[in-house]
């Protein structure tokens, strides 16, 4: 017992602390403990003890459970443990594989032991929660923190889930939380996208200034192109097969989707303007990488590996906080980007979903990427492409003295009369 603690004179098992906050004295079956009753009046701490005593009556007579029963005396944080040791399982009970979902549970269940010491899962209730989600705003390195407490917590309770199934504890307290984060306030990516091609390939054109981000700019430029989110696409290889990401089979390109891998469209579609970019970037690969066998190289040639996935947001954070670029763009928000030309095409929101692998489906596009307007469904909308009709952005890369575009000793070309679904890519 804490030398802080009072003995209530006249009340079994009740002391008060220095802040007058009643404790009770847990006793029995190897439990010697005080626990806070989380509260300042004598009358609600004397009927949480009557609660207690009653519970430990009943469970003499076999129509309770025992209240110190060692089940019912597990930390949040021997249970957290317990998930972390057994690798994180999913809902089949099998360890996590490598990957973003798993980096995430390691992350969440670091920042939840920092916080969750002694705390038993028996006690844990929203007020405990709203303790947490406040100590997580006033550490938290990037955002409001309502979103990162959320998922947090999403780790907590598989976690407490997992401790059911292995039996350490009888039921998860917080199952039916307050979440802290909103939809309604949330900033979807649509707001993070280009208006444009040529807005699009400014920004390209920016990153292209500097040698250090050229491949920045290239990624800038594929996943607008593509659809496809920052890890599908450094995941690509110049090496690979057919069957691989990066690899070619006529007019498709192979991919490797991060979500729902056993339902995912494996194939991105080369279109003409794909086509451009696919020709313009092997050029540029074969001068400035020619020994690395990814897309998207990162800057040490020695290191042999591709560029980070959050890297391109970071650098459009920092055009957009050095004003040099006009408004906030991100990774995300390209993918945004392609939806808003296929549907300036005339093309469905059901064939844009299948095309970038969205696995909410039509139900959840309209609302992460706004509405359609009725006359582009209609084939009256304003049809964007993905390349400027000026002058694209890498050819920033190809200006030589002459005014000349060329980059490998070579103009950077498509045959005219290619046609649409025509790929004839040489490759490695």
């Amino acid at each position: 017992m804490s030398n802080r603690l009072q003995k209530i004179q006249g009340e079994k098992l009740l002391y008060i602390n220095e802040d007058g906050v009643y404790f009770l004295r847990k006793r029995g079956n190897g439990i010697d403990t005080d626990v806070s009753l989380d509260t300042t009046r004598k009358s609600k701490a004397v009927e949480a003890r009557d609660a207690y005593l009653a519970s430990r009556v009943a469970s003499k007579v076999g129509i309770a459970f025992e209240p110190n029963d060692r089940s019912r005396q597990v930390t949040v944080a021997e249970a957290i443990k317990r998930y972390r040791e057994d690798g994180y399982p999913d809902k089949k009970g099998n360890p996590r594989q490598a990957g973003p979902h798993l980096r995430c549970e390691t992350d969440a269940c670091d920042t939840l032991l920092s916080f969750f010491k002694s705390d038993l899962v028996d006690h844990l209730h929203q007020d405990i929660l709203d303790r947490y989600h406040a100590w997580r705003k006033r550490n938290i390195a990037k955002g409001s923190g309502n979103r990162t407490t959320d998922l947090e917590l999403n780790t907590l309770s598989n976690a407490l889930n997992w401790a059911i199934r292995k039996r350490l504890i009888r039921h998860n307290p917080i199952t039916k939380r307050i979440r802290y984060h909103s939809s309604i306030t949330a900033k979807h990516c649509k707001s993070m996208a280009p208006a444009n091609a040529d807005e699009l390939h400014v920004i390209a054109g920016k990153l292209f200034q500097d040698h250090r981000s050229e491949t920045l700019a290239w990624q800038a430029l594929f996943e607008g192109a593509t659809g496809l989110r920052s890890n599908e696409v450094v995941a690509m290889r110049m090496d690979a097969r057919p069957d691989e990401p990066g690899g070619l089979t006529g007019n498709s390109l192979c991919v490797r989707r991060s979500k729902k891998a056993g339902r995912d469209n494996p194939y991105v579609e080369v279109r003409l303007e794909l086509q451009q970019l696919l020709e313009a970037h092997k050029a540029w690969h074969d001068k400035r990488y020619p020994e690395s066998p990814w897309f998207f190289p990162g800057r040490d040639k020695k290191d042999d590996r591709p560029i980070s996935k959050g890297a391109l947001t970071q650098a459009l954070h920092r055009l957009f906080k050095d004003k040099t670029i006009p408004k906030k763009f991100t990774s995300h928000g390209l993918r945004a980007f392609y939806v808003l030309v296929r549907r300036s095409n005339g093309i469905s929101d059901s064939q844009i979903a299948w095309e970038i692998n969205h696995v909410g489906g039509v139900a959840t596009l309209e609302k992460v990427y706004g509405g359609v307007p009725p006359h582009w469904l209609q084939g009256n909308g304003p049809k964007l492409g993905f390349i400027p009709r000026k002058e694209p952005a890498w050819k920033i890369l190809e200006k030589t003295e002459d005014g000349n575009a060329k980059l490998n000793g070579a103009p950077v070309t498509v045959p005219r009369g290619l046609e649409r679904n025509t790929c004839g890519l040489a490759r490695r």
